[in-house]
């Protein structure tokens, strides 16, 4: 049974998009220390519960002290994966759905993970560097844990690239994708000034700004997730059970570097053409060929 489920996970991250992949791994993550909790609070109670809590905060969370920082650097990457609290992941990854689909319709499935990571890498940088500061010592924490910084990457990265974008809103209907993201970086400044979980809100506006950053380099034609994905690759690339053939084969353009150039060029004008309109109208006052053309590059 046990083996059976795990075969099941494993064929869904397979199949799975980006997006679907980034869920399980966080829910199984939460599934795991959930599990090991309950099986503490049957040996020992609710002081072992607190034991099991604490061994995964100094092991996976993040150190808000440079000092903690320091000796568990790992954990820069671990503690965006990590939820003790099942509200603070189902909203997290409800949120993830639903933006990440956004930004994939408008650019493509290799941007969310590795915006994702950067997302979090800048809020956990951005939290320990406030941390620094006098004025906020002792309303910061200890620990960071959560996807929230992330989160917030994709949801302003997506919010940046297509501002007149709808989506509807319950109680309320339709909502400009700006609109929602200004009410996020409202309430996450909001919360700072109140001195409601400093640290986890500094952590999102850190998010933030590495999710505007992104878009605005994509929009110059600089893809930040390249490296990022250069070593996912390179990482399959080890474990791939069949190896790939030495032979090299050539292939001759049927035009020259001056013409290739120049057609890559008028490409690139068209979509950042496309993106503008979006931006100014929306994305149903694109013509069919106008979003053809932004499939067909999605895709490359």
């Amino acid at each position: 049974m046990a083996n059976h489920i795990i075969e099941d996970i494993k064929q869904k991250i397979k199949s799975g998009n980006v997006i679907t992949r980034l869920i399980i791994v966080n829910v199984a993550v939460f599934l795991i220390i959930s599990i090991s909790k309950i099986l503490f609070f049957f040996v020992g109670g609710s002081v072992s519960t607190l034991l099991v809590e604490d061994f995964y905060n100094n092991i996976v969370s993040l150190p808000i002290s440079i000092e903690g920082f320091i000796y568990r650097p790992w954990t820069l990457i671990t503690y965006m994966f990590v939820h003790f609290d099942l509200m603070h992941i189902f909203w997290n990854m409800v949120t993830l759905f639903w933006f990440g689909q956004i930004l994939t319709n408008f650019t493509d499935s290799r941007k969310i993970i590795p915006l994702y990571m950067m997302g979090g890498i800048a809020g956990g940088l951005i939290t320990m560097l406030f941390n620094l500061l006098p004025f906020f010592h002792g309303f910061i924490g200890t620990h960071l844990l959560g996807a929230s910084a992330g989160v917030t990457a994709i949801i302003i990265a997506a919010a940046t690239l297509v501002p007149h974008y709808r989506i509807n809103m319950l109680f309320i209907g339709e909502v400009k994708l700006i609109y929602v993201a200004l009410f996020v970086l409202f309430i996450d400044v909001l919360s700072v000034a109140s001195y409601n979980n400093v640290g986890g809100n500094l952590a999102h506006l850190g998010g933030a700004l590495m999710g505007y950053v992104f878009i605005q380099q994509f929009k110059r034609g600089t893809d930040l997730s390249k490296g990022i994905n250069s070593f996912f690759e390179r990482i399959q690339s080890m474990f791939r059970s069949t190896p790939r053939s030495k032979m090299k084969v050539a292939y001759k353009r049927s035009v020259s570097d001056e013409e290739y150039n120049y057609q890559r060029n008028v490409n690139q004008q068209q979509i950042d053409a496309i993106l503008d309109k979006i931006s100014k109208a929306g994305y149903e006052s694109l013509s069919k060929q106008e979003k053809e053309i932004l499939f067909k590059a999605s895709k490359k």
